[in-house]
């Protein structure tokens, strides 16, 4: 009998990480195995807007990797036939001072950064025939922004991997120790690895709650709406709000006083986190949130509050005739309270963490896994 000489690896969880961790160690030469507690994905992987988003990103290795995931994602979207839009993206911009910070990041980022473009008044009412003629002065306008259907695409993704890669997904199966180079299941079943890559977000709890206690993380808990079909197309859009929200936008000379007008003005919104992000998948529904509350404990309530200070945002903004709401919920991602930009940590031998994009696993998770790879296999 002939013993196969590929090294094996263990995944544990069937998110957008765990995808991305499995397919780089796959095509590093692993055999790998993917454990995820869930008959399906049902975590934040598809409670998102299915956007890659690179404009959230600030220059350097972070924009590099979002490009790079943005790649990826082309990639196996045409290979595995996942609906995709290369739509691109607006900040839609409302008042002087939104108008003022579009001015210094275009300043700043556009030799960094692939088709970004400042759009005046005229230009953006020609661009966007949503957007509310009275509340507008111009657009940050990137080039570089696609919209998956995630809800659909980390669930096809798997069956792909399976039929063209030396990947094998157990559904429905809980993994519930982790050992050096070992794990244990549920129903008592034990599987061996060279290397153990843990992306199972906050439920990292389950397997090793005094780690997980003492790491510098919280949990960020969000609320977001579909939309019923709506007769327009839109691109990826999202509002003068997002300033304070992203990265990239970080150290703009005008940053702070708009931060302070914020308070000021959006008091509630600036409490919850709230900005405005919308997409719109194939079928015309649109992607609308989302509010941002941390902690490591969040009643599972959804705040009506909530939602109407997105969607009066989303009017001040936007003008849709008969918008109407068809579904809401509630998610949650872990996110690293010290400003890094990922979480990679050797638990017990050959047993690691892969975690910490936060809200942009679908913008970085498929680049994290190429970038680190090799601290963990060498």
């Amino acid at each position: 009998m002939k013993i196969s000489s590929q090294p094996k690896a263990i995944v544990v969880g069937a998110g957008i990480l765990g995808i991305a961790y499995a397919k780089t160690l796959a095509a590093r030469g692993y055999h790998v195995d993917v454990f995820e507690k869930s008959e399906k994905a049902v975590g934040s992987s598809i409670r998102n807007f299915g956007m890659i988003w690179p404009i959230g990103q600030p220059a350097g290795t972070l924009y590099d990797r979002a490009i790079k995931s943005r790649s990826i994602w082309i990639e196996l979207c045409k290979s595995a036939k996942i609906w995709h839009k290369k739509t691109g993206s607006f900040q839609v911009l409302s008042n002087p001072l939104e108008f003022e910070l579009g001015k210094e990041f275009l300043e700043r980022e556009s030799n960094h950064r692939e088709g970004l473009q400042l759009l005046d008044k005229s230009e953006t009412l020609a661009a966007l025939s949503i957007v509310n003629k009275s509340n507008t002065m111009g657009a940050i306008y990137s080039g570089t922004e696609i919209i998956v259907e995630s809800r659909e695409a980390i669930r096809v993704i798997p069956d792909f991997l399976t039929e063209t890669q030396a990947i094998k997904f157990h559904f429905s199966t809980a993994v519930v120790e982790v050992m050096p180079n070992k794990i244990r299941t549920a129903m008592n079943k034990t599987y061996e690895a060279e290397i153990v890559v843990i992306c199972n977000g906050y439920e990292l709890n389950l397997l090793y709650p005094s780690f997980f206690k003492t790491s510098p993380i919280t949990i960020s808990h969000l609320q977001m709406l579909r939309s019923e079909r709506i007769t327009a197309t839109i691109p990826a859009l999202c509002a003068g709000l997002s300033f304070l929200h992203y990265k990239s936008y970080d150290k703009l000379p005008s940053l702070a006083i708009y931060e302070h007008w914020v308070k000021d003005n959006y008091p509630k919104h600036f409490f919850h986190g709230i900005h405005l992000l919308v997409s719109q998948n194939y079928q015309n529904q649109l992607t609308i949130g989302d509010s941002h509350d941390y902690g490591l404990h969040h009643d599972p309530f959804q705040i009506e509050s909530v939602d109407q200070l997105i969607l009066d945002y989303l009017n001040e903004i936007f003008d849709i005739p008969d918008l109407k709401m068809a579904q809401r919920w509630t998610g949650q991602y872990l996110k690293l309270k010290n400003n890094s930009s990922e979480w990679i940590q050797e638990i017990e031998n050959g047993v690691w963490v892969a975690n910490g994009p936060g809200g942009a696993g679908m913008t970085l998770s498929f680049g994290m896994a190429e970038d680190t790879i090799s601290q963990m296999i060498g």
